[in-house]
């Protein structure tokens, strides 16, 4: 393998990491568990829903096909430039997506629920504790919260922030544990690749 072929696993290995460690930074603490078998059959339901976009299916599959042979060290693995390079693209469109919200997006998330209710958004105070609380979310985790709180909520008040987390924690762990898994699968793809070139 060529210095540039080096550098590129190089730089694709360090922006895995930098994604990494910003997912890892983005709100609650996921344990991962990537012990579990999976089939074939159904694999878009093992992707979470948000980033069920086309072309999801070859980067889960190829994830775990890295897990069952490359982590094992079976010696049936073969790497595929075209394929890796795709899910690359891919981990950072869903690193970008689990971006933090923005305190503008808070609001107008806080707006679409309050103008729904036919109630008042909190004063500047009130404000700042919920963009506090719900900043550690990415915004698509806001939205798919308020569209539930809009469907089930029967009070007729704004939701407390308690109210956005009990709805938000588990759809966004969903998301985030899957992203880690992910990026740690690529991440061990790009060390196999590093072993290989530094071997010759």
């Amino acid at each position: 393998m060529s210095k540039k072929n080096l550098s590129t696993i190089i730089s694709a290995m360090e922006r895995l990491e930098q994604i990494g460690t910003q997912v890892l930074e983005c709100g609650s603490d996921v344990a991962l568990n990537t012990n579990s078998p999976m089939k074939a059959k159904g694999i878009l339901q093992q992707v979470p829903e948000r980033f069920r976009i086309e072309g999801v299916e070859s980067l889960e599959l190829r994830s775990q096909e890295i897990q069952d042979k490359l982590i094992a060290k079976s010696n049936d693995f073969v790497s595929n430039k075209e394929i890796d390079e795709s899910a690359m693209a891919m981990i950072d469109v869903f690193a970008q997506t689990m971006s933090k919200a923005t305190h503008k997006g808070i609001a107008l998330t806080l707006e679409r629920v309050a103008s729904t209710f036919q109630v008042k958004v909190p004063d500047d105070f009130g404000l700042h504790t919920y963009f506090d609380i719900l900043e550690v979310y990415p915004q698509f985790v806001l939205d798919y919260a308020a569209h539930n709180l809009l469907c089930s909520y029967k009070y007729p008040r704004l939701p407390l922030p308690k109210d956005f987390i009990d709805i938000c924690n588990p759809y966004y762990d969903t998301h985030k544990k899957w992203l880690i898994k992910t990026i740690n699968h690529f991440h061990t793809l790009g060390k196999y690749k590093l072993s290989l070139v530094e071997q010759k």
